[in-house]
């Protein structure tokens, strides 16, 4: 629907700045234009997220900070635990990015968009990172922390399959 939205909008302004007398009355239409997609458009900085900062658990703390990924692997067996020889096949030309601050905002991927997390403990003890874009929508589904330490974080990611990735501090 954006795409469709977005390609409306340029022929639009195309077709209104090349049949137009005069510059100014081009440009007049075309800022109409830019803020009426700038008002009704959810990805501008101005608009905030609906969903509530969750502070990170004292017992997580260890997890603020800025995050790269090294590598990342299938957890062969399936068991969610890192075992010897599932690393030996990492794949390690993958880059993401994480940066995880006290209040619950966060920053994802290359691109460094911002958002939100939060970290709930299942009831079998497990710690779910569940990451959400600006407007509030879940960004990665199946998330699970394995460990923290001062430079690494490993985690599992459930989608399709058990995979591991692990990050390391920057």
């Amino acid at each position: 629907m954006k795409p469709i939205f977005f390609l409306v909008i340029v022929a639009t302004i195309l077709t209104t700045i090349t049949s137009c007398k005069s510059k100014s009355a081009a440009q007049d239409y075309k800022d109409k234009i830019d803020q009426m997609v700038k008002e009704n458009s959810p990805n501008t900085d101005e608009q905030k997220t609906d969903r509530k900062l969750v502070p990170v658990p004292e017992d997580m703390k260890s997890i603020i900070g800025e995050w790269e990924l090294v590598k990342i692997f299938t957890d062969d067996n399936s068991n969610h635990r890192v075992d010897a020889g599932e690393e030996t096949d990492a794949t390690s030309n993958l880059k993401d990015f994480l940066k995880l601050n006290a209040d619950g905002s966060c920053e994802y991927t290359i691109a460094k968009l911002k958002g939100s997390y939060e970290i709930i403990t299942k009831e079998d003890g497990r710690k779910r990172l569940n990451m959400y874009d600006r407007i509030g929508g879940e960004t990665t589904s199946g998330r699970y922390i394995i460990s923290v330490t001062d430079n690494e974080l490993v985690i599992n990611r459930m989608m399709g399959g058990s995979d591991f990735e692990i990050f390391k501090r920057l």
